[in-house]
């Protein structure tokens, strides 16, 4: 009985812990607590810093369509396919896949004009919200 396992909680562990990774990173990109070397773009010119700020989240943002693109595809190439133990679709668990990029892609356009909103007001770019857990 010990060595076999029930095969759903298993599977929807797996599930679950999908969706949490995914949108955890969408969350942590809403109060930008996403791991970061700030001491290096704080120690730029005021001009540079928002130039370096607005060039990564470019490039974020890049990152975030194409996995939202594949994504989709994807998930909508394995939707009727159904998982072993729970048997719903397994598109619908990497449907959280795109849907967090989307997310993320958001919040990213978001972050991007509260920065050029706060240089164009002189204030210092928030690389960070400084949360403490």
């Amino acid at each position: 009985m010990l060595n076999d396992p029930n095969p759903y909680s298993e599977e929807a562990a797996r599930s679950l812990f999908v969706g949490v990774v995914f949108l955890g990173a969408a969350a942590a990109l809403r109060d930008r607590s996403h791991v970061g070397i700030n001491f290096v773009v704080e120690a730029l010119p005021r001009g540079l810093t928002l130039i370096v700020s607005l060039a990564m989240q470019a490039l974020m943002l890049a990152f975030c369509l194409l996995v939202l693109v594949w994504g989709f595809r994807g998930a909508a190439q394995v939707w009727d396919l159904p998982t072993e133990a729970i048997e719903m679709p397994t598109g619908l668990v990497l449907g959280i896949v795109p849907v967090a990029m989307g997310l993320c892609a958001i919040r990213i356009v978001l972050g991007a004009v509260q920065d050029i909103g706060a240089w164009r007001r002189g204030e210092a770019l928030t690389h960070t919200e400084g949360r403490d857990f």
